[in-house]
């Protein structure tokens, strides 16, 4: 349609605006996908992050090669307690031994695990044990759990269970990054193994059951427990096995620069040599049950069971004092920082007593 233009005297056209394209603007399109591909870029970034920290969550955290998981003594007594730190870790006894931290000052204590443990070693974020769940009363956590037995490693919290090995195990002593075991074959019996605690190998020392409780740099003490009860050494790759002493010794362990020991000639009395060699010295002549020496190597722990006067003792190693601290049959000596943790003989009653103090007290957890 046209029309006359006043203004100038000619025939315009006129013009539909309702007819003109409309022109799409794509400013708040552009927007958005700027947004949504920088919201995919920290989507994958984040993935990436969470990737990579899942990864070193799992990597294992290793030692240096001097780093030892529990005292000789404490593992002598079934390493049911082990400390680390501020943080005490144990096989709570009046809970089937299942696995329980507490503060240093035996405060706080709670499950991490349920597990019965024994052989308890730790170090850094990790602990290590025996796993004996055939010893505990069936239920569901039994039932489900693909192994009654082995040993383990588990983080400090409770977490990242991871099986070091399935079989059957007992003595189990940490030194660097492996963990010395007996090893449990249908055929052979007991072995003396080592694991790497990152789980990649699982290699054979000695076709013996001896019990790896004393380990020290690159070699590991033990008494004969097949073919002699001699005192031996051998290096941590099962050479130079090397009778230190000839004797029918048993329950040897290491503190210092000293071997203690019990003779099973001289009615299981207490003795001692240096590690270096050297003449065999008598510490207590009375027939001991058990015993733990603190690690200054200046007081010996003991239970003596000579039928007269039973009891748990303490023994100035410098004066050979001998001092009764309570009378009684008890067992699982173990020694922390500030006290000597011990069991009545049946398991009981678990008692503290403080070593600054030498005054017991019972122990009662709730599960």
């Amino acid at each position: 349609m046209n029309s006359w233009n006043l203004l100038n005297g000619t025939l315009t056209e006129r013009i539909r605006f309702d007819k003109i394209p409309r022109v799409p603007i794509y400013r708040n399109e552009g927007l958005k996908e700027r947004k949504n591909i920088i919201l995919i870029a920290v989507a994958a970034v984040m993935i990436i992050v969470l990737a990579i920290g899942f990864r070193l969550l799992k990597r294992t955290s290793y030692n240096d090669e001097n780093t030892l998981g529990n005292t000789s003594s404490n593992l002598l007594n079934g390493g049911l307690f082990c400390e680390i730190d501020d943080k005490i870790y144990f096989a709570n006894p009046y809970d089937q031994n299942t696995l329980y931290s507490m503060s240093s000052d035996l405060q706080n204590p709670k499950q991490i695990f349920s597990d019965n443990v024994s052989y308890l070693n730790g170090a850094g974020k990790y602990l290590y044990y025996t796993r004996r769940n055939d010893k505990k009363e069936i239920d569901k956590d039994a039932l489900l759990a693909l192994s009654s037995t082995g040993l383990y490693r588990i983080n400090t919290n409770g977490t990242n269970l991871k099986q070091l090995y399935d079989d059957p195990t007992q003595v189990a002593c940490l030194l660097g990054n492996n963990v010395y075991y007996q090893h449990y074959d249908q055929k052979k019996g007991l072995e003396l193994y080592s694991a790497s605690i990152d789980g990649k190998k699982d290699t054979k020392i000695l076709e013996q059951p001896c019990a790896p409780y004393a380990v020290k740099g690159q070699t590991i003490y033990y008494s004969g427990a097949s073919s002699d009860h001699a005192i031996h050494s051998v290096a941590t790759d099962g050479s130079n096995d090397t009778v230190l002493s000839d004797g029918n010794y048993t329950a040897l362990t290491l503190q210092g620069d000293y071997l203690y020991f019990m003779d099973m000639n001289a009615n299981y009395a207490l003795k001692r040599m240096p590690l270096d060699g050297g003449s065999v010295e008598t510490l207590i002549s009375d027939r001991l049950a058990t015993y733990n020496v603190s690690e200054d190597g200046q007081t010996v722990y003991c239970q003596i069971d000579n039928g007269t006067a039973n009891g748990l003792y303490a023994l100035d190693v410098e004066s050979k004092t001998l001092r009764k601290l309570k009378e009684g049959n008890f067992n699982y000596l173990h020694l922390t920082k500030k006290y000597l943790l011990y069991e009545k003989y049946d398991q009981s009653v678990l008692y503290a007593m403080d070593l600054s103090l030498e005054s017991s007290k019972e122990l009662h957890f709730n599960k």
